[in-house]
């Protein structure tokens, strides 16, 4: 449940913004009177402490206010925003007198701040300031020109970075921080800056001419310790930005979703529009999440902002596109979003900067090393432990065995075995049969982890994890008592094909199966199937059918591009009898969790393939340096990364639902299967003619990755679903 505050926010921007912000926006007029409601609610001082007359927020609580802030204008939140961060300036690093003198008129919104980076030269680059600052006496005497700067013309003090030691090295080692008001002599307003959107909040250039500012407002009391001062800020400052970005892509997305209710059919497009928005809002409380918990977060709070500022300009245009011409039109809001989403890529670091800094942060936090990004630490105990055997697993036992099996399409018979004997093949299973008793979203990160070793491990788990978690919530007492003790050992295996065209009718009343599926991974070894019919008239239902029932005719093995020793088939039914149907909800339901498990699979591979890239561009050198310090290198390495940790995050989301929500789980198939086509062509980018032969897994990797785009659905149709879900939900 949301916190009082996200709810009250919520209704102060259906009930006041949403009516007169476009009249605002184009007019671009400072709105007094929303800023006024603002300082009344309290946002003013979000995270300051209540004991400097603040509401104390956690960075997650605030992020869902700048969330929904930008649902009904996004320049509310530059207002707010830029005067936090010179907010948290004093409180993380001013005197304690700082604190009591400040912090309480800048909670109440009395003082409205501002802050002072980026200068005419120097943008992303803040160690090229220019501004000085020369003590004099008992105050500093401030010379040079600040530009971007927002509240510059309405807000009342700033926290601005400025050069005291110009011999100093490294330069930022010379830099100090000062609280600057207004009414100080030589601080001047100079132009306002016509943008492209964020209308309505002043954007300035600010200009100091031997501008006095007293000495007790140097942050910290002590000179040269601004530019950590200042960065300190940066990771708050990327996680609001992110938190814009998912208000944008959401208003973008109910924009779109309005349209899409007034026409015939629901476009697909809306699939793509609900999987970036809850993508960018994960991978942006994720961050926000490990800020809350004193976890260092730098690298994280950059990907969170390079992901969701590319999503709200790809939701903009794509929620544009879904309106047609008409959504050029200024009477439709999503022309604005348009206008204001390139914003935040270009702010608090240009994402070509970001990237950069991802990769950097990368090379220096994982090295060589496996696992980078998939730290569990957050996780129980139990989870972490049973996480981190299966990992052990397949670095030990399957990675050294994956050439030779692979290169002779050769089941892994004995490693399935061994998966077994550690309890995996009966995850979902209550312990009551055997099984360890996982919820699908701890089941996902096995999954994962046995799929980074080798895709044809995962997929033929995941099948059969799949046909039992079926069986254990919709199958009768019965049933789950006769059929999951075994095969919760791994002592007969099963599988679950969902595509195809299987109808089933009802004859002399016991259910009889025609058509074919579509193929079924690992047919030839599995003792029972779990399948999709449609019954007319009573909609899709599943159905389990035993091997050597008669009717059922297996096709031979096809010879597949990758995930070599699965042996998939096409099953054919000629009036089949079915062991067990499953009715109701429960095609529904495993069609979800079957997305889940794919995505959990497809996630694993892009992990590898990442790690693969990773290692090689620190082992491989051209022009006299490593890889990993090409820059063109860097930008892969960091959407790789991103884009992985934000498929991951949609994955565990899903399996964790209760209940499963089959578009949650649609969604995280979807965007995890891009992100393994998109992870293992980079790696073969980054690994060049050697990501070409079979000498190293790279190839592999990327024909792996080819099918998963098409199971247990193809895109297509789980877009169409999504999209018709989405339609649906009011």
């Amino acid at each position: 449940m949301a916190p009082p505050i996200v709810a009250a926010v919520r209704r102060f921007v259906e009930d006041e913004v949403r009516p007169v912000a476009a009249a605002l926006e184009h007019a671009d007029e400072y709105p007094h009177a929303l800023v006024a409601r603002m300082r009344a609610l309290g946002l003013f001082g979000a995270l300051v402490p209540a004991e400097y007359g603040g509401l104390g927020l956690a960075v997650s609580t605030y992020a869902r206010l700048i969330e929904e802030l930008c649902r009904g204008w996004m320049s509310l939140a530059g207002v707010i925003n830029s005067h936090t961060m010179a907010t948290l300036i004093v409180l993380h690093h001013g005197t304690e007198e700082q604190r009591r003198r400040l912090l309480p008129r800048f909670a109440a919104g009395q003082a409205r701040g501002g802050l002072c980076l980026t200068e005419p030269h120097a943008g992303s680059d803040v160690q090229a300031i220019r501004t000085t600052a020369r003590r004099d006496g008992d105050h500093y005497v401030l010379n040079g020109s600040k530009m971007f700067i927002t509240n510059g013309r309405e807000g009342h003090a700033f926290a601005l970075l400025a050069v005291t030691d110009p011999r100093a090295q490294p330069r930022h080692r010379g830099m100090s921080c000062f609280i600057v008001e207004k009414g100080h002599p030589g601080f001047r307003v100079g132009k306002s800056l016509a943008k492209l959107g964020y209308k309505g909040v002043d954007t300035v250039e600010l200009l100091f001419e031997d501008c006095a500012v007293p000495a007790a407002n140097l942050v910290g009391g002590l000179e040269g310790r601004g530019f950590g001062q200042v960065m300190s800020g940066l990771e708050t400052g990327r996680i609001n930005i992110a938190a814009r970005c998912v208000g944008v892509a959401q208003a973008a997305y109910e924009d779109a979703l309005d349209r899409a209710r007034a026409s015939d059919a629901p476009p697909p497009a809306l699939a793509d529009l609900a999987t970036g928005v809850q993508a960018a809002r994960l991978i942006t409380y994720w961050a926000a999440g490990m800020k809350d918990r004193r976890e260092r977060c730098d690298l994280e709070a950059g990907m969170a902002k390079l992901y969701a500022s590319e999503t709200a300009y790809a939701m903009a245009v794509t929620a544009m596109r879904v309106y047609g011409e008409t959504g050029t039109l200024k009477r439709h809001t999503v022309e604005r979003h348009y206008r204001d989403a390139p914003l935040m890529i270009i702010g608090e670091g240009t994402n070509e900067i970001q990237r950069t800094l991802i990769a950097r942060q990368l090379v220096e936090r994982y090295g060589e090393r496996l696992g980078a990004l998939t730290s569990r630490e957050g996780e129980s105990q139990e989870r972490r432990q049973i996480v981190l055997a299966v990992r052990q697993f397949v670095d030990t036992s399957l990675v050294p065995v994956v050439a030779e099996h692979e290169a002779a399409g050769r089941y892994p018979a004995a490693i399935v075995h061994e998966l077994a004997e550690l309890g995996l093949l009966g995850a979902v299973v209550d312990p009551a049969r055997g099984g360890l008793g996982l919820d699908l979203g701890a089941t996902a990160m096995l999954l994962e982890e046995v799929a980074r070793g080798w895709t044809t491990v995962g997929a033929a788990a995941a099948g059969h994890l799949i046909a039992t978690w079926a069986l254990e919530r919709f199958a009768a007492p019965a049933q789950r008592e006769a059929r999951l003790p075994v095969l919760a050992r791994g002592e007969r295996m099963a599988t679950t094909v969902l595509g195809g065209d299987v109808t089933a009718r009802r004859d002399a009343g016991a259910w009889t199966l025609h058509g074919a599926t579509a193929l079924a991974d690992n047919a030839p070894r599995a003792d029972v199937v779990l399948l999709r019919a449609v019954a007319e008239g009573e909609g899709p239902l599943l159905a389990l059918v035993e091997r050597g029932t008669p009717g059922l005719d297996p096709g031979e093995p096809e010879a597949t591009i990758g995930a070599r020793g699965l042996d998939p088939c096409v099953l054919r039914l000629h009036g089949v009898r079915p062991a067990l149907v499953l009715g109701g909800d429960a095609a529904a339901q495993v069609l979800g969790a079957a997305c889940v498990a794919t995505a959990a699979v497809a996630v694993g591979l892009a992990q590898a393939a990442f790690e693969a890239a990773l290692r090689y561009s620190q082992q491989r050198s051209t022009f006299g340096q490593p890889l990993c310090q090409h820059q063109a290198v860097q930008l892969k390495l960091a959407d790789m990364a991103t884009g992985i940790t934000a498929a991951r995050l949609l994955t565990y989301h899903a399996g964790e639902g209760q209940p499963l929500d089959p578009a949650a789980g649609a969604m995280a198939r979807l965007a995890a299967a891009k992100v393994a086509a998109d992870a293992t062509l980079e790696s073969m980018r980054i690994h060049g003619g050697y990501g070409y032969v079979s000498e190293f897994p790279v190839e592999r990797f990327y024909r792996d990755a080819a099918r998963l785009a098409f199971v247990p659905l193809d895109d297509d149709s789980l877009r169409r679903d999504v999209a018709a879900r989405a339609v649906a939900t009011t």
